[in-house]
């Protein structure tokens, strides 16, 4: 979601913004040591700490115990002046928190930025995370709520504890399951329009070749509807079928420009120049040609790249694997029936 002043309204029978907050994290540091800045776009929410967190070399057991977050949260006047009537703006009736969640441990708790009264302006907070309470992802999110009961109902939230604005939820992933290896494609969302070196227009997402080493994803945060349902986390109900369906789309277009790139890179011994170039060959050519020898797969793939008259048909073997691969089907299925329900 991009940092903008036009708030989103949930269908509450009272005055709440859904981005009211600016939640911006800093840094962070582990037991007590240095800071270490993030360098986040800002669309990114999701923030990769697993290689940054200290683990023994000979066991992979994580070796630190509390990992703290610095963050700074705003509120502007806009925000208490849409969400409290005017008589309390002047001292607004609020507390400002932030939540931490661990779905896998099933552990909630929250830190408090201020009690009451809230004022618009910045807030610095410090939100200490410890390991043996959380693992793989902790989900961290700022809410303004009130502290006391009001007269009367009408446009403004009545009631104590009742939140009344909330910002953006921010992913921190801080361990991995053991059998799941990191991405060899990075990922990130960014304002395209924003971006120079992005292509503009519509597109949806665009894979980024600068580095040839490593490509890097970038999924365009100028459509938030989209985003946000690329960033949930269920595995059941309608935004998770979408969710699904929509990197079944980018996954096909781009396991298309990777496996072209990656043939296009042998060498005349059969060999890629880069890890992930192998990494992609393994994982398609065999089945494109239907062969158990991996190097004459390559060789094969490597060939139609080259040829005029057999390109076509080497499209066309890797359109049968990536359908294969990505099984659409099943996905699409599953949304429609989701669908049928509503």
């Amino acid at each position: 979601m991009t940092r903008s002043q036009h708030y989103r309204s949930r269908s509450l029978p009272f005055s709440y913004r859904e981005n009211g907050i600016q939640f911006d994290p800093i840094s962070y540091t582990i037991d007590g040591d240095d800071h270490t800045e993030f360098d986040l776009n800002p669309a990114r929410t999701e923030i990769d700490l697993t290689n940054a967190l200290p683990t023994d070399d000979d066991t992979a057991v994580a070796e630190w115990e509390t990992l703290t977050i610095t963050a700074d949260l705003h509120i502007s006047e806009e925000v208490i002046s849409a969400v409290f009537p005017s008589g309390e703006r002047d001292q607004p009736p609020a507390k400002l928190y932030v939540t931490i969640r661990c779905h896998e441990t099933i552990y909630r708790d929250r830190v408090l930025v201020t009690d009451a009264p809230t004022m618009p302006g910045t807030y610095e907070i410090s939100i200490p995370v410890k390991k043996d309470q959380v693992r793989g992802t902790v989900e961290l999110r700022p809410y303004l709520a009130r502290t006391r009961d009001r007269d009367g109902t009408g446009e403004y939230a009545s009631q104590q504890n009742f939140r009344v604005a909330s910002g953006t939820i921010y992913n921190i992933l801080i361990d991995r399951p053991e059998d799941e290896e990191p991405p060899s494609i990075d990922g990130e969302q960014v304002s395209f329009s924003q971006t120079p070196h992005l292509p503009g227009g519509e597109k949806l997402y665009y894979l980024d070749f600068r580095n040839e080493k490593r490509p890097k994803l970038w999924i365009n945060a100028d459509h938030p509807r989209i985003t946000e349902v690329l960033q949930s986390q269920g595995s059941v109900g309608a935004e998770a079928r979408m969710r699904d369906v929509i990197l079944d789309q980018i996954g096909y277009g781009v396991w298309q420009q990777l496996v072209v790139r990656a043939a296009a890179a042998v060498d005349d011994d059969g060999n890629p120049e880069h890890e992930w170039q192998q990494t992609v060959l393994e994982t398609f050519a065999r089945n494109m040609y239907d062969v158990d020898d991996l190097n004459e797969a390559i060789y094969r793939l490597r060939t139609d790249i080259e040829s005029p008259a057999s390109l076509p048909h080497m499209i066309q073997r890797l359109d049968e694997e990536l359908q294969e691969y990505l099984d659409p089907r099943e996905q699409l299925i599953k949304l429609m029936e989701e669908g049928l329900q509503i």
